[in-house]
C-alpha cells in the first residue's frame, strides 16, 4: 500500500544485520542510522522480535529507558526523586538537601 502524503515509510526489519550491529558494540544512535530506523519505538519493537527469533536477551549500548525510577517527576509543586534513582549514592532516609540553581541546571547538596 503507497504511502500517504505526509506519512513517515519505516524500513522493515533486518533481524540479521541489527544482531550485527549489537554485536559490534554499536550504541543506538549508530544503529538507528545504519537500519534507517526514524524512531525509537520502531527500534524497540524490531530488537524485540530479534530477541523473540534468536530467544536470548539482547541489548542497545545507549538506548534510554525513561520511567519513572529514572526521570524525576513534578508534581503538586514538588520534584519526586524515586529510591531507584538514589540507589547507590550514600544518602539515607529524611536527610535534607539544599537545591542550587546553575548554568548546567539544578545540584543537589547535603545541608
Amino acid at each position: 500500500m503507497p504511502a500517504k502524503k505526509g506519512e513517515r515509510i519505516e524500513p522493515k526489519y533486518d533481524g540479521e544485520k541489527l544482531h550485527a550491529l549489537i554485536n559490534e558494540g554499536k550504541n543506538e544512535k549508530e544503529i538507528m542510522v545504519a537500519l534507517g530506523v526514524l524512531s525509537k519505538p520502531t527500534l524497540k519493537n524490531h530488537l524485540m522480535k530479534l530477541m523473540q527469533e534468536k530467544k536470548v536477551y539482547l541489548e542497545i549500548p545507549g538506548a534510554t529507558t525513561r520511567t519513572r525510577s529514572s526521570s524525576p517527576v513534578y508534581k503538586k509543586g514538588r520534584i519526586v526523586l524515586s529510591a531507584n534513582m538514589l540507589a547507590g549514592m550514600a544518602f539515607e532516609e529524611g536527610q535534607k538537601f539544599t537545591v542550587k540553581k546553575t548554568e548546567d541546571g539544578l545540584k543537589l547538596k547535603l545541608a
